[in-house]
């Protein structure tokens, strides 16, 4: 493309204002799709052509759900793994949705030559509307390398990572869509990566950071020796595939005469490996067991050719690392058999403080005006407790930090001497140095249940690799809080009933209400895959169709459906992947029980346990939507019924998939006579294949007449 237009496109390349421009001129929503595809994921238009819904994939970790999708050549052999945005996923299942596209139908089922003109189309439109001719002369192959750069120099993604999801052929090929690079810019990437000058000792400190960043041979396995995980960079190194040697015995890596064994090495060490090829590699290792022997891990870096130099004289950091590894590990046996808070505290605290890694513990309750609660603590005495919940009192940023992400846990150094524990006391007259401690928060979703705190010393205490290990912690002890809250409320015999009224344009419903004019009353609430919900809302004062077209322009709402047309009212389905008052409510620790949306005001009712700290709730609850205010708390006696009893022992019972299964195909009428909705469909809300869908049914379908029949 030549010269400049007013949309944005120039020599250089699409630029986001023309690109937003081809996607607002696209007059289908195929035609949007497609473009989003091209400029999103991506796809050139033959790899598009054969895209079938059955090919993403899903992937869920602690930050959130990640979609993919398996690129197939002509032979329907898949070449590559693409990443889909959310936004896009979503896009991609209304239009399945609405199409009524089966898992094994393609999805643009048009040639590669058609999807061309579909593209032309939208772009000869774009330029009539802007008046820059320069759009009419996007093609496929700009999108592609719209999308490339975007990556790269916008969002500064590794340009490795880009070119495994894109449909480069190699690296050189990427770089024709880059800017090109100065020597400037390479010795400033290389100062902002840290890269050590010439002559430079190796340094194994790094060891850590291979666990997250794979920038050295990271080696697991369990007790037995048996190999559980390898990373790429290990495959670097010997020339074995990951998948080669997990389940393997870990001997075969090391060379016969080496003896080198993860047990009985200590600290940084020469070892000989054994390649594929059956030539000897030349490797330091570090290896450190867990302190129950259940797992060894192992780095491994090629020397640095200085046989003088003794690597054990070398800092270790890597037992540190397998210090927070162990902690993991403590926290999921504790958190698997706990039914309390107070009793996860105590055990967690006792555990990681007989840890090797930490000499003491301290975990604190958030509780609104009355700042940070010591709740349970080892390796100290109360005063250090107190201590410590003064301190992390007085620092906003501490009470409120988000766990998950490394930079979310603090350390405190110098000046902490008055929260040195009594175990560190002074020998031969000289008083030990300060304690380094370093304070995780407890977090899960919106609520910040409390913080952790982990005493230790020793200067390589609390890296970065450590810390994002501490992070993750805090939110796995977070993640298991609010689920005993959550079994515990549907256990009580006695609830707190807060009721709120929201009027914030983030929150859908309201905004719907205002713009259709329309009133939603909630049914029933499911959860569906990767974090979205189920909503089904009863719905009056404007159509389905007008519903359904309003959501398909609000980025959270995945999917809308009418499952029951009443004449005066409606039964619709919508699937929400994003905030709204219920679900932040439900984060909080409730159970949403009612909520009534009419004239662009929401009225939302939640039960909480008793001991819930209700100004807290509030807090979190005005976080993301402002102006909110709480009408009224009471608290509501539970009658015991036989029924009652009867629900309790199927929850018991069934897992959480089963109940979400049966609930969800209850509110969707599917056990209605004609059928509200098919199982194809409901497993496509849900987010399951329909195998998967009959088999969680079948199976709470069973449990359910079991209780019903089982005592005659």
């Amino acid at each position: 493309m030549q010269g400049t237009g007013v949309g944005g496109a120039h020599a250089d390349g699409l630029g986001d204002e023309a690109y937003d421009q081809l996607r607002q001129s696209a007059a289908t929503y195929r035609e949007a799709l497609v473009v989003r595809l091209c400029g999103e994921v991506g796809l050139r238009p033959p790899e598009i052509a054969r895209v079938r819904p059955s090919d993403f994939v899903a992937r869920s970790t602690e930050n959130g759900t990640h979609h993919r999708l398996s690129v197939t050549d002509d032979d329907g052999e898949p070449t590559r793994e693409a990443y889909v945005p959310s936004s896009v996923r979503a896009a991609v299942r209304r239009y399945v949705n609405e199409q009524g596209v089966a898992d094994s139908d393609r999805l643009v089922d048009v040639t590669p030559r058609r999807i061309q003109m579909l593209l032309s189309e939208v772009a000869d439109r774009a330029a009539s509307v802007t008046g820059d001719e320069t759009l009419a002369d996007v093609s496929s192959a700009d999108l592609c390398r719209y999308y490339a750069r975007r990556l790269v120099h916008d969002e500064d993604v590794d340009p490795r990572v880009v070119l495994a999801v894109g449909p480069w052929a190699g690296l050189e090929s990427l770089c024709r869509h880059l800017d090109p690079v100065d020597v400037d810019a390479v010795l400033g990437e290389l100062e902002r990566a840290g890269l050590p000058g010439p002559g430079a000792e190796w340094d194994p400190a790094a060891l850590g950071r291979a666990l997250a960043t794979a920038d050295l041979g990271v080696l697991v396995t369990d007790g037995d020796g048996t190999v559980e995980y390898a990373n790429d960079r290990l495959t670097n190194l010997t020339g074995y595939p990951n998948g080669d040697l997990t389940g393997t015995p870990v001997e075969r890596l090391y060379a016969a005469d080496d003896g080198g064994a993860l047990d009985d090495v200590d600290g940084a060490t020469r070892v000989r490996l054994v390649g594929r090829d059956g030539d000897r590699v030349d490797a330091v290792q570090v290896a450190a067991p867990l302190a129950d022997g259940s797992a060894h891990v192992a780095a491994f870096v090629e020397p640095d050719g200085d046989e003088s130099t003794e690597p054990t004289d070398r800092p270790r950091t890597l037992p540190r690392v397998t210090g927070a590894i162990e902690a993991l590990g403590v926290a999921t046996d504790v958190l698997g058999t706990a039914s309390k808070r107070t009793e996860v505290g105590v055990r967690i605290c006792d555990r990681l403080a007989a840890t090797d890694a930490y000499s003491f513990a301290w975990m604190g309750s958030t509780t609104g005006d009355r700042g940070v609660v010591s709740t349970a603590w080892a390796g100290v005495d109360e005063s250090v407790a107190e201590a410590l919940a003064e301190a992390t009192t007085e620092d906003d940023d501490l009470r409120t930090a988000r766990s998950g992400r490394p930079d979310a846990v603090r350390v405190l150094g110098n000046g902490t001497r008055e929260l040195r524990p009594p175990s560190l006391a002074a020998e031969n007259g000289e008083q030990p140095p300060d304690p380094s401690i370093a304070i995780v928060p407890l977090t899960y979703g919106d609520t910040t249940h409390g913080l952790l705190a982990l005493g230790t010393t020793g200067d390589d205490a609390f890296g970065p690799d450590e810390r994002r290990l501490l992070a993750t912690l805090g939110w796995q002890i977070g993640q298991a809080i609010t689920d005993i809250k959550r079994k515990n409320l549907l256990l009580a015999d006695s609830v707190i009933e807060l009721e709120f009224r929201v009027e914030s344009e983030r929150a859908f419903f309201v905004t719907a209400s205002e713009h259709l004019g329309a009133s939603f009353e909630l049914q029933g609430i499911v959860p569906g895959e990767g974090g979205s919900l189920l909503y089904f809302v009863t719905m009056r004062g404007t159509s389905p169709e007008e519903a359904v077209e309003f959501a398909a322009d609000v980025d959270s709402i995945e999917n809308a459906r009418l499952i029951r047309d009443y004449d005066e009212s409606y039964l619709v389905e919508f699937v929400v992947d994003g905030e709204e008052p219920a679900t932040t409510l439900t984060e909080l620790g409730g159970h949403v029980v009612e909520f009534l949306v009419e004239d662009g005001a929401q009225r939302i009712t939640a039960e909480f346990t008793t001991e819930t700290d209700v100004r807290a709730v509030f807090n979190g609850f005005q976080s993301p939507f402002q102006g909110s205010a709480l009408l009224s708390k009471q608290e509501v006696e539970r009658p015991v019924q036989t029924t009652d009893g009867f629900r309790r022992s199927l929850e018991d019972d069934l897992t959480s998939k089963q109940q979400s299964v049966l609930r969800a195909a209850y509110l969707a009428g599917y056990f209605e006579w004609p059928r509200g909705s098919t199982a194809e469909e409901l497993a496509d809300s849900i987010g399951v294949s329909s195998p998967t869908l009959h088999n969680h049914l079948r199976k709470a379908q069973q449990k359910l007449l079991t209780a019903f029949f089982d005592d005659e």
